[in-house]
């Protein structure tokens, strides 16, 4: 695996993992987790993972792939990956773009781009600039 894809699956970790962390300390991000049922599958270059919302429970894995998801995230450029995971690019800017492919479930993903934006509210003082 090359260093910028490498360095990508990382940012995707951390974006997974930041998810159960922030539902612990966090009332309103709770809130917004309870709104949220589904599967949802990542296809990120050479790499996938998975997350499931369930009655305000969540789990997630990294290279794996879930039966029947009810929604499938696929960003095939890592470099546009990057970007959003650090949230250089917002996720309907990539999706008008062509370069993230929604499949199944849009309800989904209107719902998960509301936890997308308070992880980037956390990760700010912490992401690279520049």
């Amino acid at each position: 695996m090359e260093k910028n894809e490498f360095q990508t699956k990382m940012l995707f970790y951390i974006m997974l993992e930041s998810i159960e962390e922030i539902s612990k300390v966090d009332e309103d991000f709770q809130d917004e987790m309870e709104d949220l049922e589904g599967k949802i599958q990542w296809k990120v270059g050479n790499f996938k993972g998975y997350q499931i919302f369930e009655k305000g429970k969540y789990s997630f894995k990294i290279d794996a792939e879930i039966e029947e998801p009810d929604l499938t995230m696929i960003l095939p450029d890592v470099d546009v990956a990057k970007s959003l995971f650090l949230g250089e690019i917002d996720g309907t800017s990539a999706y008008m773009s062509g370069d993230l492919t929604i499949e199944g479930n849009l309800q989904i993903a209107m719902a998960y781009t509301a936890l997308s934006d308070f992880i980037l509210e956390y990760m700010e003082p912490i992401r690279p600039s520049g």
